[in-house]
């Protein structure tokens, strides 16, 4: 990650950020690098971990199952306050607007596993770690864009 986090002190830090409101966003930066741009050494090989398929999962793991935020605070932080902050007709379920949305099982953990990454990344810290928040399905303008294998 660019940056990469720093001490306990940090990470606790931008938590309480979360928690009290003073960080109104939770977002990726969608760079996909493939395996060659990640080999080499820590100065040449490019930044960054596989965001976009976990952050969902991993924010609700850790902030919304540890009381830390509800999920829809998690909801508005991931998709409503972006959407605000750029001016997007999106974020919201009203009429009218564009049919963005995600269905995630919040129930039952799942073990991330970087083989099952569509990205053309896999480089994740991750690797092994049970959460829950699998995304099931991404709608976008109402399709069905991605479609889980676990999905019914």
């Amino acid at each position: 990650m660019n940056p990469p986090l720093r001490t306990r002190k940090d990470v606790d830090a931008l938590i309480e950020g979360l928690k009290e409101g003073y960080i109104q966003v939770i977002s990726t930066d969608h760079a996909p690098h493939t395996q060659k741009d990640k080999t080499g050494s820590m100065r040449t090989a490019a930044f960054g971990i596989v965001g976009i398929e976990t952050s969902f999962a991993l924010s609700y793991t850790a902030l919304v199952e540890t009381g830390i935020l509800t999920l829809s605070q998690l909801v508005e932080k991931m998709s409503y306050n972006p959407a605000q902050i750029l001016n997007l007709p999106c974020g919201t379920l009203q009429k009218g607007h564009p049919a963005d949305v995600i269905i995630a099982d919040i129930k039952n953990p799942y073990t991330i596993h970087k083989a099952d990454f569509v990205s053309k990344g896999k480089n994740t810290p991750f690797e092994g770690k049970e959460v829950k928040g699998k995304i099931l399905y991404t709608i976008c303008d109402g399709k069905i864009v991605y479609k889980d294998s676990a999905a019914k």
